[in-house]
């Protein structure tokens, strides 16, 4: 309830000042006893507030905010109208519960009722507006400088030091026991410095791009843990045709593999799904863990790759993304969504 009401204090307060201005004014400037002044108050209110909320929660996203600038004036035009006759019925019935006289004509009140609607909640859509460009022009801000700052972490270290050394070495004693199947890996592990070299700069890649580099990164992975780990890796057929950032996906891959179990007398696995459906892209990822061999500190899973794509996710996906990462029965898990626009 406090969360709540410190969200939505500002609305409360701007109504709270609406009603504190308009209920002493209607007794003043037309007599109105307190309950009279309290009830039209009410009913414009009613349809002022409607008509500003239906504008600024319904309309704009869907419309303003996409550049459907025609439709939505004819929308915000056609919400004015029902707002202003639904206020023009609740005055209506407050005159005839008072037994008041009524109009014999209700365009003229209702063109009134309509303006004033008009001036209200174009008052709160213009504030929207001005307050959701405020917060893009930042987000995107916010966006060049983590580009600019990744692109600096790529170039300081392009690949775990780790997996490049162990890579490496694993294709030198390749190269000795079957010399074609380890320049198959060397053109490999080519690519893969390849893309984070040359192809990384643009905001966003074809996802053919990133599960490539995934392939390449798992069969390297498999090469260089051998029999002890049992990989499974699918992508869907319906999985492509769309882009997606780059080296967004990498990190949880290689968490998985660096964190795998590494026991003889267990089942030792790494598993990676790729899904996409009805413009939902899913990453799965599962591995194996020991739990007792664990220092307490790797059981947080906060490392700095987790934490970089976390927030990558926050300022490109904001609100089109969830990410799930749990720790089960000597399981860890990892489930993104990202709904493609």
């Amino acid at each position: 309830m406090i969360r709540l009401l410190s969200r939505y204090k500002w609305h409360i307060i701007f109504w709270s000042a609406y009603c504190a201005f308009w209920i002493p004014f209607s007794m003043y400037q037309y007599g109105n006893t307190l309950g009279k002044a309290v009830y039209y108050t009410s009913a414009w209110l009613l349809g002022q507030a409607g008509s500003a909320y239906l504008a600024i929660y319904w309309l704009m996203p869907r419309y303003f905010n996409r550049r459907r600038y025609l439709l939505f004036a004819l929308l915000y035009l056609l919400v004015l109208a029902v707002c202003a006759a639904l206020t023009l019925v609740l005055m209506l019935s407050g005159l005839k519960w008072t037994h008041e006289p009524i109009p014999t004509s209700l365009v003229k009140p209702f063109l009134s009722v309509l303006v004033a609607h008009f001036y209200t909640s174009f008052l709160v859509v213009a504030v929207k507006a001005i307050r959701d460009k405020i917060r893009s022009d930042k987000r995107a801000a916010l966006l060049e400088k983590e580009r600019t700052d990744s692109e600096l972490r790529f170039l300081k270290s392009q690949m775990n030091p780790h997996f490049l050394f162990n890579a490496i070495n694993s294709i030198y004693v390749l190269i000795k026991k079957d010399p074609d199947f380890a320049g198959h890996t060397l053109v490999k592990f080519a690519d893969m410095l390849r893309y984070q070299l040359y192809e990384c700069n643009a905001d966003v890649i074809p996802i053919e791009k990133e599960i490539g580099y995934l392939e390449n990164y798992i069969q390297l992975e498999k090469l260089r843990k051998g029999d002890l780990i049992r990989t499974h890796y699918n992508v869907t057929p319906s999985t492509g045709r769309f882009s997606i950032a780059p080296l967004l996906l990498i990190p949880f891959v290689e968490n998985a593999f660096k964190y795998v179990s590494n026991c003889p007398e267990k089942d030792n696995f790494v598993t990676v799904d790729l899904n996409f459906q009805d413009n939902i892209f899913e990453l799965s990822v599962e591995n194996s863990i020991d739990e007792e061999t664990m220092m307490p500190k790797e059981k947080t899973w906060g490392g700095i790759g987790l934490e970089n794509v976390r927030r990558r996710l926050q300022l490109i996906y904001d609100g089109r993304h969830a990410l799930d990462i749990s720790s089960r029965e000597g399981i860890f898990s990892v489930l993104l969504t990202i709904k493609i626009a």
